[in-house]
């Protein structure tokens, strides 16, 4: 059974496997909050399916999003970043590691 950070790290880069949303993640880190409008504006989608990728990428816990009015705003998740995206190869290489020594162990316990 995956563990809850290997479920975690799953989601991620789950919300990251789509190319619009790549975009939609670089275009809001280019800034401290971006505007609903600005997607808008800029991406040739529609609005519901720009409104359908940040749900995704807001469940995922990578972006924050706050409402004043009629407009919705966005700010990149950056500690999530840092945490699982940024330490993700360092995470693997670990893991590797404690899997070698086990399977180690247990060739030396088999003979």
């Amino acid at each position: 059974m995956p563990s809850q950070t290997e479920t975690t790290y799953a989601e991620i880069f789950s919300a990251l496997s789509e190319p619009v949303r790549i975009e939609i993640v670089g275009m809001i880190a280019g800034t401290d909050e971006l505007a609903c409008t600005v997607l808008d504006d800029t991406l040739p989608i529609s609005k519901s399916t720009i409104s359908y990728h940040i749900k995704i990428l807001y469940h995922a816990g990578l972006i924050h999003v706050r409402k004043d009015g009629r407009y919705y705003f966005y700010r990149l998740r950056r500690e999530v970043f840092e945490q699982y995206v940024d330490g993700f190869l360092d995470r693997l290489a670990v893991a590797r590691r404690a899997r070698k020594k086990v399977s180690a162990k247990e060739l030396s316990a088999a003979r």
